[in-house]
């Protein structure tokens, strides 16, 4: 069923061997981070302390995260079909469907979880909200558009079976074989529907393009306003001290 040409993607077993030592220790590294910031805002619920919105981000952050990095890049190749012929590839297409889909939905619930970080940080200090404020007006839809939309995108395929190996990983993509109707040697989309994939890139593409748009521009906004405002503050100092 699977057409997989080997090593396509590295060059050789050797090249793939070593992408995959550093990809497991970078997925392990993350979630190790990733769980601390868990742990910390755990323990503070755990002894009663209050939380903030912005503390409440980033554990969003640090749950997609660990979803991200513990079952795509960590496990890897582990959960692709074993018929794929990829380095300690064991897994089946159910595993590689739940690969595929933990990937979609890990991996842009923490690129709109960054959105808003950028969008709480923008707020505090540009336009003077208080943490009350932004939890009250801003922060439930936030989560609730978040989530859903993130759900919503990584289920498409799961229902279209458009998560198929790919590069030693699953992610959104048609699978090719052998046409049973054709002449030998031609490939038919065997599982998977190319229209779904299209759609997907074209979604996650322009979803990671605004994100990184509005992020970039939030920031240099907060860092224009605070060297405004460290500009006033000197000329304060500086005319005070000369009318002493």
């Amino acid at each position: 069923m699977f057409y997989v040409v080997p090593f396509s993607c590295f060059g050789s077993a050797r090249n793939e061997l070593i992408v995959r030592i550093f990809q497991k220790t970078g997925a392990f590294l993350s979630i190790v981070g990733s769980s601390l910031i868990v742990s910390d805002v755990a323990k503070k619920v755990r002894n009663g302390r209050e939380t903030d919105p912005y503390q409440r981000i980033m554990l969003g952050i640090s749950i997609f995260d660990i979803l991200l990095s513990f079952l795509f890049y960590f496990l890897g190749t582990w959960m692709v079909p074993k018929e794929t012929g990829w380095l300690w590839a064991v897994g089946n297409t159910s595993s590689c469907s739940a690969q595929g889909f933990f990937f979609w939905f890990g991996g842009f619930g923490e690129i709109l979880y960054q959105a808003a970080i950028s969008l709480n940080i923008l707020l505090l200090i540009v336009f003077g909200w208080k943490q009350e404020r932004f939890s009250k007006k801003v922060e439930k839809p936030m989560h609730f558009i978040i989530i859903t939309f993130v759900l919503v995108l990584a289920i498409i395929p799961l229902a279209y079976e458009t998560y198929n190996p790919d590069c030693g990983e699953c992610s959104p993509v048609v699978l090719w074989g052998k046409c049973s109707t054709k002449d030998e040697g031609e490939l038919c989309i065997v599982r998977g529907n190319e229209q779904v994939r299209s759609v997907l890139r074209l979604v996650g593409g322009a979803t990671g393009f605004i994100v990184l748009i509005f992020c970039t521009v939030a920031m240099v906004w907060v860092y224009l306003y605070v060297r405004r405002q460290e500009t006033r503050n000197r000329r304060y100092i500086f005319g005070g001290s000369n009318n002493a």
